[in-house]
């Protein structure tokens, strides 16, 4: 008698766990992604298609072929950082991923239109991908 009362709340508790689940999960990822056509650089918002108009295309050759974008060292000098040399950047994805760079990467590196980020010398796991932040360190 005591399984038959304790089974349906435990079914209930495993569904009720799964649905808050699947909402912080979604409600999480959909506050961490800005837009698809944004990108914040120093806690500042910035027009993607804006960025891409204004900025001469960049390629680079790395170990898996060219990938051309903006020069993420134009980028950040004009977004108004004083003394770029003297930080550390950290490329975060809408999923979370995060990967700090310095400055002499940044100067070798590219922003692609897909949102991701490319770097000649750097491991293929500092290409970050569906970048929606640049934070300065």
């Amino acid at each position: 008698m005591d399984k038959e009362r304790i089974i349906p709340f435990v079914a209930m508790a495993v569904l009720l766990i799964g649905t808050f689940s699947t909402l912080y999960v979604h409600t999480t990822h959909s506050i961490g992604i800005n837009d698809d056509t944004t990108i914040i650089i120093n806690k500042v918002h910035y027009d993607l298609d804006t960025i891409f108009e204004n900025y001469l295309p960049r390629t680079i050759q790395t170990d898996d072929g060219e990938y051309t974008g903006i020069a993420l060292d134009e980028l950040v000098i004009n977004t108004g950082i004083s003394c770029p040399s003297c930080h550390q950047y950290t490329h975060i994805a809408s999923d979370g991923y995060k990967q700090t760079v310095s400055w002499k990467d940044m100067q070798q590196g590219v922003l692609s239109k897909d949102k991701r980020v490319y770097f000649p010398d750097l491991a293929h796991s500092f290409w970050v991908r569906d970048v929606i932040e640049i934070e300065v360190k």
